[in-house]
Order: C-alpha cells, then structure tokens, then sequence
C-alpha cells in the first residue's frame, strides 16, 4: 500500500506540475504605454510556440547594425488570420510598429508590418488591415 501511495505521489508531482517554461505575462515583457517603430531587414524567423519571432537588423545610431526581436501570436494563433511560415521571410525589408520592449531592450511586439511591397498584415483579426 505504502508504495502505491508513493508512486501515486510522484506521479502528481512529475505529470501534475505545470511546464518549467510557462507562459508569461505581455506587460513582462512589453510596455503598454511605450509603442514605436522599426525599419530593416529580417535576418531570422522563427514560426515557433509560444510566440513567433522575427530578428530584425536595423541600423542603430552609430551606423551599426543592431538585432531586435520581433515578437507576435503563437503559429496557431497567426494561422487564423492567414499568416504562415512564409508570411515574413528572411531577407525581406520590413517596417514594424508596435509595443517596445521594458527597460530599453531591443523586443518591439507587432502590431502591424509593411512589407516593401506596400503590403500591410496584422498578427490579429480586430487588427487586419482593410
């Protein structure tokens, strides 16, 4: 009995813990006052859970080039509203606005891209363009 106990016991905490790695909060991460915009060149895209992101080289104030992180809605979520994999490439120019990060960190959460094409695409329905 007492060993059925334990692995009932063990078995609740290994299968009934929530994931190391859980979800945060937006306001973690972005500022709900604080929005901006950046323009440049997509240099990674990952179209992964439990948000896409999108590295994007901008030239910083010194004429360098400086990495920001693009962040928006999880796959499934985007898929909804037409995005896929594809949907922003490697390579493409884009221009992005959105939340900026807390604490000055590069991260902007997108609200709305232009593409160079003039094509404009929203991560969310409420936010499609027309």
């Amino acid at each position: 009995m007492n060993v059925r106990c334990s692995l009932a016991a063990l078995a609740l905490v290994v299968f009934g813990s929530p994931p190391a790695g859980a979800h945060h909060s937006f306001a973690a991460e972005f500022s709900y006052d604080k929005t901006g915009t950046i323009a440049g060149k997509v240099v990674e895209a990952l179209y992964v859970n439990p948000h896409a992101h999108y590295v994007v080289a901008i030239k910083g104030e010194s004429g360098k080039e400086v990495l920001w992180d693009a962040q928006t809605r999880s796959p499934n979520a985007l898929a909804g509203v037409g995005w896929n994999k594809d949907t922003i490439r490697v390579g493409e120019e884009i221009t992005i606005e959105g939340n900026l990060g807390r604490d000055d960190k590069r991260k902007i959460w997108i609200r709305e891209v232009r593409k160079s094409t003039g094509e404009v695409i929203k991560p969310a329905a409420e936010e499609k363009a027309k």
